[in-house]
């Protein structure tokens, strides 16, 4: 057990000691409830998935009924943690208490209770246990009725109209084809709101959803100021003084094994049924006075939910002249919005528009700030929208079968040895899965670029500070191209590690199949003859590519 150093001792024991006794314990909070790295007030909007509850370390004078220290900490922190807030409690008390000792300290904990004596045994300080802590309970009851006492994400009343455009957000996806610099304005002059100006996020990969700042000029300074910022603690000071309301989108990992299963002998592979991605909608609002709100207030979710409305018409009417070009596009629809004082909707008029002068303004600031000239291209527009990129294995008896067929191949004589000696599950690699035609046009571009060299996976930093690796595609003609973004979860998640252990297996060969059939049984779960290009490559190091660290700019997506 760790001790007290002799010097600390000394320093203690000369403290005046009380005739007071304290009481102290560790207890769990809602996962909601944690402790800010600075003062700010801002709410955290979602934990991140698998994130365990925070716990409070308490400790009160029972005999003054005051709080002397209170810290709170990860549940997987140990018992070091609780000597710490004692230590705080006694040399650092919170105001008006004043340095000193207790007489006797109450826990209601018995491996607390011996943990403490082992630790206090020459302070003279009594430790002993009881059944209940009055004062503790009574202070943590009125913590979680104030956590509790917090509104609903979004009132009751709204909630079905809001999330039914935020479906049809999803289904949309306008983050596969509009950049982040991409201006749409939405004019409601309703709910003290004239105009909002939308922002599409998730083309670089990250979190996907709208942003719908409440002003022009908010927007504006935020990028310059994101542009501007030298440090992580510059861009999150940044972030709060956003002032907009926002709807984003977790997507939680699916638990399921999505490699291919073997070829039978004879006939078609069974397809088997694919889940659909889940959809987990965030709303919320920023403010710089406010910070941030994981919840809507009535008015907020109406206009959000007419906002989203007229965006989702706005993208349905005109997304296929978006996808090629950002020009000048504009509409006004009718819609019907819920009443504030009745049950009866209102109709209004909602005029949208593109705002391509001021897109091309923003996307300058990214292009000035830019000192790297001679950094590498990171391409993106390869992939055909809506395309299932996923990491897979190959079984050996798939790879022999397509080595021989008459699809477009790119095999390797490295492959050969190894593919006779099958040892292990099979061999790694990435199942590009699109359209027939889509996925015969993919294959033409390969080919123009001299086919496919390697695969990589990059270390990164979002532009919050928050680690990732960046899956690049090498092709032969060394152009680099992005075929997804791996967070800390995702890298940390049993079927990555299982797949980079085979990969290692395999001496870093892997390969690269571009199948069609994307709707439907065969969604992630390719027939043979669904396959239309097969590739062997290298898996490499990062370090061979040489670039480094990258950071993920200047795309502006933030994990809310």
């Amino acid at each position: 057990m760790t001790t007290l150093n002799r010097s600390t001792l000394r320093r203690l024991k000369n403290l005046k000691q009380s005739n007071a006794v304290w009481e102290g314990d560790r207890r769990a909070l809602p996962a909601k409830i944690r402790q800010q790295q600075d003062s700010s007030n801002i709410i955290p909007l979602h934990a991140p998935g698998g994130e365990s509850k925070p716990h409070c370390l308490l400790w009160v004078d029972g005999s003054m009924g005051m709080v002397r220290s209170m810290d709170v900490v990860d549940s997987a922190v140990g018992q070091e943690a609780f000597v710490r807030a004692l230590l705080q409690a006694i040399e650092h008390p919170q105001s008006p208490a004043q340095p000193s000792l207790p007489q006797k300290i109450l826990v209601c904990d018995r491996e607390l209770q011996f943990y403490l004596r082992g630790v206090l045994q020459d302070l003279g300080i009594s430790v002993e246990y009881v059944e209940r802590l009055p004062l503790i309970d009574e202070i943590f009851s009125h913590i979680l009725e104030s956590f509790s006492s917090n509104p609903p994400v979004v009132p009751d009343r709204f909630a079905a109209a809001l999330h039914k455009q935020s479906e049809q957000l999803w289904q949309n996806a306008p983050w596969n084809s509009l950049w982040d610099h991409q201006v749409i304005s939405i004019k409601l002059d309703r709910w003290d709101l004239d105009t909002l100006y939308a922002i599409v996020m998730g083309k670089m990969g990250l979190e996907q959803g709208v942003i719908f700042y409440r002003t022009e000029e908010s927007l504006v300074k935020f990028r310059q100021r994101i542009v501007a910022g030298n440090s992580d603690d510059e861009i999150e000071e940044t972030f709060l003084h956003q002032d907009c309301l926002f709807n984003l989108f977790e997507t939680p990992e699916l638990e399921m094994e999505d490699d291919f299963p073997p070829f039978p002998f004879r006939g078609k592979v069974r397809a088997l049924p694919v889940a659909s991605t889940p959809m987990k909608p965030i709303y919320g609002a920023l403010h710089p006075l406010e910070g941030g709100r994981p919840y809507l207030y009535d008015e907020e979710a109406i206009a959000l939910t007419v906002a989203l409305e007229a965006l989702n018409k706005f993208w349905q009417q005109y997304h296929k002249r978006l996808n090629s070009n950002f020009g000048n596009l504009s509409a006004s629809y009718t819609i019907y919005a819920p009443s504030l004082d009745s049950d009866v909707e209102e109709s209004i008029k909602v005029v949208i528009k593109t705002m391509p002068e001021l897109a091309d303004e923003l996307h300058q600031l990214v292009d000035e700030d830019d000192e790297d000239d001679d950094a590498p291209l990171i391409c993106e527009e390869l992939w055909p929208e809506n395309a299932l990129i996923h990491m897979m294995t190959l079984p050996w008896s798939q790879v022999d079968f397509l080595r021989n067929s008459t699809i477009h191949r790119q095999p390797s004589d490295q492959n050969t040895a190894l593919i006779s000696a099958q040892k292990g599950e099979g061999l790694p690699g990435l199942m590009i899965q699109t359209s027939r035609p889509k996925a015969l046009d993919l294959i033409e571009q390969i080919k123009s670029f001299d086919g496919i060299k390697s695969l990589c996976f990059n270390p990164a930093e979002d532009i919050l500070g928050n680690a990732c690796q960046l899956g690049l595609m090498v092709m032969g003609n060394d152009d680099l191209h992005l075929f997804g973004e791996f967070d800390k979860k995702a890298l940390n998640s049993e079927h990555h590690k299982r797949w980079k252990q085979r990969a290692k297996n395999t001496k870093g060969n892997i390969c690269v199949i571009i199948a069609m059939g994307i709707t439907g049984a065969s969604r992630g779960n390719p027939a043979p003859h669904h396959i239309l290009g097969y590739y062997e490559i290298k898996l490499i190091d990062d370090k061979e590519l040489g670039l480094g660290k990258l950071r993920a700019e200047p795309a502006f997506d933030f994990e809310f």
